[in-house]
């Protein structure tokens, strides 16, 4: 077996799979899964795989175009001069389904600017940019230009597939080679931050791909696990989850643990490893130490033995390439928590998959969001046109990860707040130009676990006024132009969950039931069906019955003494009790008496707070909150 904290696990016809050969178990569950996952539509068609490759051909012949026309108007006409456009992401890693987008980069040549040549300004109307060149071009449907953005790009609609597409020009090269190896740390050199960051896609993607040797297993695997993550809506690392790249790093730790493992092993191994695994230890591929040769003086390398403060980081999943990075470092406390209740859901469900009580699709069932709490947060974020609100919204989305930390912070520690990563939709609004957000509110179990709680009244205000004064500061990092329009707003509400809005819930306002929903939520665990309660409950009601009588009997026949003389205990029959009865007695007792101890010293507390004027306050969140609009 891989897991050493894997008994019940059937081993029948299974090698280690970290050493041996597949055993047909293994086979035969893989291949379920990879079926269900056809089923699922996480994989791309033949036809459709093939037109996505025309696509990309011809958006590489649109900059060598490009390229060539901008060199030449910049006073380099030589016909030679190209630029190359590599993707990453999960199109790199041979995991995209139907559909999704295509992350892309495109390295050029030192005197083509990432400003000025491919983004261009508006004063001169963006003349002569790639910006220019692709939204007058037939193909491009869509086109909008994020230069403030953390890795500057272009985010396009071109022939039906949604391309982002970010640029970098190497200052050491006048032409840039075909066969540019991106791995190489000599390509870094004389690059800004951005431009780093840009490069990191491509050189962690290909690093991935180098790490691992089973590809076949490993990419069924994270297809798995993507949908998992999507389905219980802990896809989103911008709000502080998962993002493809920290699933990529995650299961090829795993295929680095198990060389020879089954994708149905791998992905049972991922729960096993990561419920049980300490978030302060880094997760990491590769060493972190670099040959001095290969060091560039003035980029960050992640090294929590060097930097201090990345010691505190509370979860750490390391990028494979230099300089490596903290891929999670925008996880928070309340997503943290969110994450290890999902993984130890994981766990649980995928050990009921190997062992026949469980099927694979229980593991990504759709997460339950709108059952969860009690109480939510409503984001309303509008615009005045569409364009403004792709912006605004892009925006707003980047900082919903400071009213977790304002919930947080504001609460002192004692309320936490579950990101919802779906957008809704009210459908009397026009959709181009507006979106809602929830955010589940929960307290947190480390500070409301056991008697000795202190409750006390919480108040959400500061926590919304903070966020909107973040959000509200929309200025342009790279010029410091304000890039606020009139419009541009967001109302929060705060919402108990019977006010959540209809078009918000599943058809029909309820959710499928469950077995497994609340598996891994500390405190509870998942009802068992009906027909079995009321079958147990029968058959308990019948022996009772049956303990009873066979008591009675006992009794009976046991031999006292009637002339009223003292006898010793132990002369006196004892009736000879069943064992559930007995536990169930002792059971009754001990409940009692700490009922007394409790009552005890809930009276006394009582009387001691009397005493000192103490009120204790019940824990709730304050519905004194108004609703508020940004500015305008």
């Amino acid at each position: 077996m891989m897991v050493d904290n894997n008994e019940g696990v059937s081993g029948e016809n299974n090698n280690d799979s970290s050493s041996g050969g597949l055993g047909a178990l293994d086979i035969k569950r893989t291949k379920e899964l990879d079926s269900l996952l056809k089923l699922e539509d996480v994989y791309e068609s033949q036809s459709e795989c093939t037109r996505r490759e025309e696509v990309l051909g011809e958006l590489n012949e649109m900059l060598q175009d490009w390229i060539r026309t901008r060199s030449l108007s910049k006073g380099h006409p030589d016909e030679s001069i190209r630029c190359n456009l590599y993707t990453f992401g999960s199109y790199r890693l041979g995991v995209h389904g139907p559909a999704a987008d295509i992350d892309s980069l495109v390295i050029g040549p030192k005197h083509i600017d990432r400003a000025e040549d491919f983004f261009g300004f508006e004063e001169d109307d963006f003349e002569g940019s790639f910006y220019d060149y692709m939204r007058k071009h037939e193909g491009t449907e869509k086109i909008v230009a994020v230069p403030d953005a953390v890795v500057p790009e272009l985010k396009t609609e071109f022939r039906g597939f949604e391309i982002d597409v970010a640029y970098c020009s190497l200052p050491g090269y006048s032409n840039v080679p075909l066969d540019l190896d991106v791995l190489s740390a000599k390509i870094l050199h004389g690059l800004d931050d951005a431009g780093v960051k840009s490069l990191a896609g491509c050189r962690v993607a290909d690093s991935l791909l180098k790490l691992v040797t089973n590809h076949s297993e490993y990419r069924i695997a994270l297809r798995a696990l993507r949908l998992w993550a999507a389905r219980r809506g802990v896809y989103s690392n911008v709000v502080g989850f998962f993002g493809g790249v920290n699933l990529a790093i995650l299961v090829a730790r795993v295929c680095q643990l198990y060389p020879n493992a089954s994708a149905s092993m791998l992905v049972y191994s991922f729960f096993q490893i990561w419920d049980n695994w300490v978030w302060t230890t880094p997760v990491m591929l590769t060493s972190l130490d670099i040959a001095p040769k290969d060091q560039i003086p003035g980029l960050r390398h992640w090294d929590e033995r060097v930097n201090k403060p990345e010691r505190y980081q509370l979860m750490k999943i390391i990028t494979p390439a230099y300089p490596a990075q903290n891929s999670t470092f925008n996880v928070s406390s309340s997503t943290l928590e969110v994450l290890k209740r999902e993984f130890k859901r994981g766990k649980i469900v995928t050990g009921k998959v190997l062992i026949g009580e469980a099927k694979w699709t229980d593991v990504w069932s759709d997460v339950q969001f709108f059952a969860k709490y009690k109480t939510y947060l409503q984001l309303i974020v509008t615009a005045d046109n569409e364009e403004d609100f792709k912006k605004w919204e892009g925006w707003v989305g980047s900082r919903l990860k400071n009213l977790v930390q304002g919930v947080e912070t504001f609460s002192e520690g004692a309320m936490m707040a579950h990101p919802g990563v779906k957008k809704f939709y009210d459908p009397e609004k026009d959709k181009e130009v507006h979106c809602n957000v929830f955010f589940g509110l929960f307290p947190n179990p480390s500070t409301t676990s056991g008697d000795a709680r202190e409750k006390k009244k919480i108040n959400l205000n500061p926590a919304i006024e903070n966020f909107q004064m973040t959000v509200g500061n929309y200025i342009d990092r790279a010029t410091g132009s304000v890039n606020w329009k009139p419009g541009m707003g967001v109302q929060i509400k705060l919402l108990r969950k019977k006010d959540i809005p209809s078009w918000a819930l599943p058809e029909g306002g309820k959710y499928e039931e469950s077995a497994f929903e609340l598996v891994g939520v500390p405190g509870t665990q998942p009802a068992p069906p009906a027909e079995n309660v009321n079958n147990n409950n029968n058959n308990n009601k019948r022996a009772r019955e049956e303990e009873k009588e066979e008591i009675k009997e006992e009794v009976k026949e046991g031999k006292t003494e009637e002339n009223g003389d003292k006898k010793e205990a132990s002369s006196l029959p004892v009736p000879r009790l069943a064992p559930s009865v007995v536990q169930k007695e002792v059971e009754e007792e001990k409940d009692l008496l700490l009922d007394s101890i409790n009552d005890n010293k809930e009276s006394e507390r009582t009387r001691e707070e009397q005493q000192h004027g103490k009120v204790v306050k019940k824990m709730k969140v304050s519905f004194a909150s108004v609703v508020r609009q940004g500015s305008k």
